[in-house]
């Protein structure tokens, strides 16, 4: 845990918000447009670019906010994300896109009540017909959800919602709802397995208008790092290594490596469903389109459509498949987990956890 942070408290409770009827919100809404991210580019020494004053402005009144519209929260609640490194060191690394947060299940009526007692609601992102739209969604059925997009938004005297340049710095901020399992250690939605529940008690922040924030441990941020192959993830995660202990470097290095084990074995129990719907199919010798199609309606993975490896998974054995229509259910399961190739990615995640080590 960095130095001088303690553990979050409970706040007296907010007024009432009378701004606007969250009760009137129209049951689904176009989601805004946001100009695309550029605030994670390295220059031509592998360094971030400086933050911009404007952006530095943006990001402490974000922060600021926050903290005000959770002042009275009795829940345990965190920010994720490099933005807590910002906030470690008190120094903005660089630019970051939004906010984005953490609450647990048994937590959202809580923050649902807290939230629209200001003006504020709880929105599922989806896509339907080629549109990005949003709509308000209850605790009670995010709690039947697995891995729901969802976001906080201010919502206006109208019952809409603000634009991409609404001046709410608290607007938008990307929601995670976390489960714990019977142990009550924090399930991760990678593949299911737990990491350990002292790694999830909030840590106290005060910042300069007085109020505090809770951060997430440096390990939580690194392991989720960890998923990403983007450059500015690696380069968070070089800025965020001095702050983890020996034993947070184990921690990270047995849970990716469970990781592998659990996701081998579940994707090759998805993989088995799949050919049962597939194989049919493949008697007619179809074109990669039509594979593609039926590979994307199997539930497990349709729900990953936004993920860029199962895509290019889709992409790739869809392909093979057109080209080499009498497979056998062995021929699928191995072309796909060698597409897959889990045990690679896994030994490159261990790879860069023993060089953050150094």
């Amino acid at each position: 845990m960095p130095k001088g942070f303690e553990s979050a408290s409970a706040h007296p409770t907010p007024q009432k918000f009378e701004g606007s009827d969250v009760n009137k919100i129209p049951a689904h809404q176009e989601r805004p447009t946001f100009d695309e991210f550029t605030g994670g580019e390295l220059d031509e020494r592998g360094e971030f670019k400086e933050p911009t004053p404007e952006e530095q402005e943006k990001f402490h009144d974000r922060v600021a906010r926050m903290s005000e519209v959770l002042e009275a929260a009795d829940f345990p609640w965190y920010l994720d994300g490099a933005t807590n490194i910002s906030l470690y060191s008190d120094q903005m690394i660089r630019n970051h896109k939004d906010l984005d947060m953490s609450v647990f299940q048994e937590d959202l009526d809580k923050l649902d009540d807290l939230l629209s007692d200001q003006g504020f609601g709880i929105f599922i992102n989806y896509r339907e017909e080629g549109k990005e739209l949003m709509r308000k969604a209850t605790a009670q059925e995010l709690g039947l959800l697995e891995n729901p997009d969802v976001s906080i938004c201010k919502v206006g005297p109208d019952g809409t919602l603000g634009s991409k340049d609404s001046h709410e710095a608290f607007d938008f901020v990307d929601l995670h709802i976390q489960n714990r399992d019977e142990s009550g250690d924090v399930v991760v939605g990678y593949s299911g397995i737990s990491l350990p529940k002292e790694y999830f008690e909030p840590i106290r922040k005060e910042l300069p208008n007085g109020k505090t924030i809770n951060l997430s441990h440096p390990a939580v941020v690194a392991y989720h790092k960890l998923h990403s192959t983007r450059a500015y993830d690696v380069k968070d995660l070089q800025i965020l290594s001095p702050l983890l202990a020996p034993e947070d470097f184990t921690m990270l290095r047995t849970s990716v490596e469970k990781e592998a084990e659990i996701l081998d074995k579940r994707i090759r129990e998805v993989l088995q469903e799949v050919w049962g719907e597939l194989s049919p199919v493949l008697e007619t010798a179809p074109d990669p389109d039509t594979i593609a199609g039926k590979l994307w309606s199997h539930p497990e993975i349709e729900k990953r459509k936004t993920d860029e490896s199962v895509a290019n998974y889709i992409s790739s054995i869809s392909q093979y498949l057109s080209e080499n229509p009498v497979v056998t259910i062995d021929d699928f399961i191995d072309q796909s987990m060698s597409i897959l190739d889990i045990k690679r990615r896994t030994e490159e995640q261990v790879k860069l956890i023993d060089r953050l080590k150094l």
